[in-house]
């Protein structure tokens, strides 16, 4: 009997101690991810002065869609930037800001969704500008691509 006891507070001191160093769990016994809070807004002037613009010329490394073939990004001096889709009726298209460092263009969405920030990175060379976008925004249906300087 007392061997019987003995296993039974051995088996309630292993478990006892297990589960001490376990994250404490909701009200419903599931540990459920926090939902991630929205980024504090990014507000960027409206655009303003003299802009170059580039339209999309070619799929960067995958075939891209109809869409993003009618997509234009307007770059103006004041740095604010524009992603246009003329075949949608998206309003006024998809602000942020950039900055420009030798060649390198960071972009800065005024968007995100609840994976995350958007982001992307353009590389100038002469009159094209290679766009890659972040996985949240290529999960999103946004598509790396080429653009063509127009204007």
């Amino acid at each position: 009997m007392i061997a019987v006891r003995s296993r039974a507070l051995v088996a309630l001191l292993v478990l006892s101690t297990a589960c001490r160093g376990s994250s404490p769990v909701s009200p419903t016994g599931r540990n459920e991810p926090t939902p991630p809070r929205a980024p504090s807004p990014l507000n960027f002037p409206p655009p303003s002065g003299a802009a170059r613009v580039f339209t999309f010329d070619h799929e960067l490394s995958y075939p891209v869609s109809d869409l993003t073939k009618t997509s234009r990004f307007v770059l103006y001096e004041n740095g604010v930037f524009v992603l246009d889709f003329s075949a949608c009726n998206c309003g006024d298209g998809y602000r942020g800001g950039f900055t420009e460092t030798n060649g390198v263009i960071t972009f800065e969405w005024e968007g995100w969704n609840i994976m995350g920030p958007w982001g992307a990175t353009g590389r100038l060379d002469g009159d094209t500008l290679a766009v890659q976008y972040n996985l949240v925004m290529q999960l999103s249906d946004f598509e790396d691509g080429v653009y063509r300087r127009t204007h």
